[in-house]
């Protein structure tokens, strides 16, 4: 009798956590989509204009692009009718902190103007778009440590926009 009753509570409470964990994964307001159900299935990169007076960032925003929009299942392709291009306009890097008159953290903001011209021959414009995070480093050590975090922490802020962006055309309802 009481053997019974064990299994049938463990079975009872089994029964009540998937319940639980079935409810908590339809609130936490993450979504799965197939990429047959993507709205933008590819898109041509038409150019990225630096306008910034870091050197390099157009080549490593369209390397990351490219692999942001990868995975989220689209691909880059020179025939698609989604038609991307990039103005990166800002590059700022402050000072957050300074300790013994040395600036010890330092963060990176990165602004750029977007342009998707759909196949229907429309234009979208989304200006003045950056990451959602600030990205920030620590570094209180010779020049070439702070150059290193630089670097690492500016590949973050261009990922950050670049998920921000395809974010902006996969959840975009007038890209249909």
């Amino acid at each position: 009798m009481r053997v019974v009753n064990c299994k049938r509570l463990s079975r009872n409470l089994i029964f009540i956590i998937c319940i639980l964990q079935y409810s908590f994964l339809l609130s936490c307001g993450y979504t799965v989509h197939r990429t047959s159900a993507l709205p933008v299935k590819s898109v041509r990169i038409s150019g990225v204009e630096n306008h910034t007076f870091e050197p390099g960032l157009q080549d490593l925003f369209i390397n990351i692009f490219t692999e942001e929009l990868l995975r989220s299942g689209i691909s880059s392709s020179e025939t698609s009718k989604y038609v991307f291009s990039a103005v990166l306009t800002d590059y700022k890097l402050n000072t957050m902190s300074i300790k013994n008159d040395l600036s010890v953290e330092y963060s990176i903001q990165i602004v750029a103007d977007i342009t998707l011209r759909l196949p229907d021959g429309t234009t979208r414009r989304m200006k003045g778009i950056s990451s959602e995070f600030m990205e920030t480093f620590v570094s209180a050590d010779n020049i070439q440590a702070i150059q290193a975090q630089r670097e690492v922490a500016t590949k973050k802020a261009v990922r950050d926009l670049s998920q921000r962006i395809i974010a902006e055309m996969i959840y975009n309802t007038n890209l249909e």
